[in-house]
């Protein structure tokens, strides 16, 4: 009976929608040319979630200090980028601050830090993050 269960497949969880917007954008730029900082202050706030995600997913690699990983959408589990953008949107989503800086300050230049919360805020109050 036990040798039986090690080789039944695990049921896969579904992601959150965060993560899944996340790696469609991701997967939609790959071939698009990057963005500047620059041209995330010309986004509509009021613009919708995929939006904000597509300028993310082209701008972070310029805001953090490596190059992120997103896996393929349907994939079970999560990269340790994909936790780290969850664990930030779900505290921007609670207010609490003190650890959204924290989670911004570890990987994120100084300078990338307010267009990161700009495009963060723009996703999280439409998408589900649990």
């Amino acid at each position: 009976m036990t040798a039986l269960r090690k080789h039944l497949p695990l049921p896969e969880e579904p992601q959150p929608g965060f993560v899944s917007c996340l790696r469609m954008a991701a997967l939609d730029c790959r071939a698009a040319p990057r963005s500047s900082l620059k041209a995330c202050e010309l986004l509509d706030p009021d613009a919708g979630a995929e939006a904000h995600a597509a300028l993310l997913t082209r701008t972070l690699p310029q805001m953090l200090r490596h190059r992120p990983v997103f896996w393929r959408p349907g994939a079970s589990g999560r990269s340790f980028d994909e936790e780290w953008l969850l664990a930030l949107a779900r505290a921007i989503a609670h207010g609490d601050h003190s650890s959204a800086r924290f989670l911004v300050r570890s990987r994120v230049h100084a300078q990338a830090a307010p267009t990161l919360m700009l495009l963060m805020r723009g996703m999280v109050g439409s998408l589900d993050i649990y």
